[in-house]
């Protein structure tokens, strides 16, 4: 799973100079007010704006960089008004005319999400859609803001704003982010303009680690602050990666045992074995411009990694001095204050750091690719069939679906099996073959078939929620709730999920959480 940050002084719809670059005679102050607000120093802007209008109250220039400031403090009405202001002075500025348009179709699509409020956040969201996530959301959101506080020290200043995409569409007007930037690279959240910004999981064929991202960018949300926006795109990668789980961890050490995936693991190994890394450099300006997935995700295990090896050599405080000492340094310059290495010997160190972990590949782990519900026709069954790589395998698993379509279990059950031994590390076959042991109550014959799914693929809701659809027929209520739990991480528009949950909360006597569930699940069938 993908997440990013752009800490681009660009739109990513134009590729342009900021618009101060092209006066004939520069004031320096425009230059000033352009560098605080992309490092979200937005009062001192502010001040240096009002003073060039004060001056000049007919600056095109001066009045963008007012829109701007407006716009990253969320008013985007009123940076939509001063936008037009600079446009009728002059016109010709294609970048103004790009920036007034994206203020537009901001404006249009938060008129359309509903305000919501907690201790820290802000949080946008459609409410008839998206609703039942909203209480994931703040407790999530706050948990990191603790959680992140404790690591790094930090702590904004005002609330942060979050805003949650219904769908495609929005996504793009409010973060720039297409189609394509979705499903080839897995660019489900985005930090910029000072906010938050993602899109819901309803969207997603199969959801994704949609909690995580919220965290994930919020450290590059702290990220921004600490550093003056000075720090490389692999150190905001690396941190957010390596500490986007640490709001759900009960403990720091159980977090950095899994902030690499089975495929980042075999990307690694990959890797070190072919001496072939993404590298740091070719990172910037961001990993959307990767070319696959795996050198997404293969850059992001590298990132995190080095966090991993500098937090083993310098602790946590060490990234606090990290970030601070980027305010006024070169990253070279900083690496080598604060590691005592040169940074090219800092690359040599960790890639040896890396080799002592002895990564080996993890056969059947692959990247998740994203599809998106409204980019195709075909059902969450048909995109399975096509990632099963093994032709035989594949054949087979088909021949099973229709066997089961028309009632022939213990046929179906054997093909699963033969299945199976054509590609026996296919989290997609392990599933099927345990869904239908599971309806047969063979739950023992089962829950190794699961157990071995997850460990090849952890972000998968769907085997969640057949492990909890096993337990709950076991009657192990505890494992059931965690691995629901769990699941409404991942795919939290699962109707299934509610209707054990139900059960499994009733069950342990938990009766508030029993009638939520069931209110959840009653919503869930009236948006279908």
């Amino acid at each position: 799973m993908s997440r990013f940050f752009l800490p681009l002084t660009l739109l990513t719809l134009l590729a342009l100079q900021p618009s101060w670059c092209w006066a004939a005679e520069t004031d320096p102050r425009i230059g000033q007010a352009e560098e605080r607000i992309e490092a979200w120093r937005l009062a001192e802007a502010q001040e240096i704006v009002a003073a060039l209008l004060s001056e000049n109250p007919r600056s095109a220039e001066a009045l963008d960089l007012s829109a701007r400031v407006h716009f990253y403090q969320g008013r985007y009405d009123e940076a939509l008004k001063l936008h037009e202001q600079a446009l009728a002075i002059d016109a010709k500025n294609d970048r103004r005319q790009a920036l007034r348009l994206f203020a537009q179709r901001t404006l249009d699509t938060l008129k359309k999400l509903k305000r919501f409020e907690s201790e820290h956040f802000i949080v946008y969201l459609d409410e008839e859609r998206d609703g039942i996530l909203l209480p994931y959301v703040l407790d999530t959101l706050e948990k990191s803001f603790r959680s992140i506080g404790r690591a790094l020290g930090y702590s904004p200043a005002s609330k942060v704003r979050v805003e949650i995409a219904p769908d495609v569409a929005s996504f793009n007007a409010i973060s720039t982010l297409s189609l394509r930037d979705i499903e080839e690279t897995g660019a489900v959240g985005i930090c910029k303009f000072n906010k938050i910004m993602t899109i819901s999981p309803r969207v997603l064929l199969q959801g994704y680690r949609w909690l995580d991202s919220l965290s994930h960018e919020y450290l590059h949300h702290a990220i921004v602050p600490l550093s003056d926006n000075k720090a490389p795109i692999w150190l905001h990668e690396g941190m957010a990666r390596f500490y986007e789980t640490l709001w759900r961890r009960a403990e720091t050490a159980k977090m950095r045992e899994d902030y690499l995936s089975p495929a980042n693991r075999t990307l690694l190994a990959q890797a070190l074995d072919r001496d072939k890394f993404v590298g740091f450099k070719k990172m910037e300006p961001s990993l959307i411009y990767l070319e696959t997935p795996e050198q997404v995700q293969l850059a992001y295990a590298e990132a995190a990694s080095a966090i991993d090896f500098f937090i083993q050599r310098k602790g946590e405080a060490g990234v606090r001095e990290l970030l601070s000492e980027l305010r006024s340094k070169p990253t070279p310059e900083a690496i080598e204050k604060v590691v005592g290495l040169p940074f090219a010997a800092f690359e040599t160190e960790w890639k040896r750091f890396l080799r002592a972990k002895g990564f080996k590949e993890i056969e059947g782990a692959r990247v998740r690719r994203f599809k998106v519900r409204e980019s195709q026709k075909a059902d969450e069954e048909t995109v399975e069939l096509r990632e099963i790589q093994s032709v035989v395998a594949r054949n087979r698993t088909h021949l099973a679906d229709q066997m089961l379509e028309r009632g022939r279990s213990a046929a179906a059950a054997q093909e699963y099996r033969r299945a199976l031994q054509a590609s026996p590390h296919s989290p997609i076959i392990l599933n099927k073959l345990a869904r239908l042991l599971i309806r047969q109550a063979k739950y023992q014959e089962a829950l190794p078939h699961l157990q071995r799914a997850l460990e090849l693929d952890p972000d998968s809701g769907g085997t969640l929620v057949q492990l909890g659809r096993l337990y709950h027929g076991m009657k192990n209520f505890a494992a059931g709730k965690a691995a629901l739990e769990e699941a409404i991480q991942i795919n939290p528009f699962n109707p299934e999920i509610y209707r054990l949950l139900h059960d499994i909360y009733s069950a342990l006597g938990n009766e508030a959480e029993a009638k939520s569930a069931r209110t959840t699940l009653e919503r869930l069938i009236r948006m279908r």
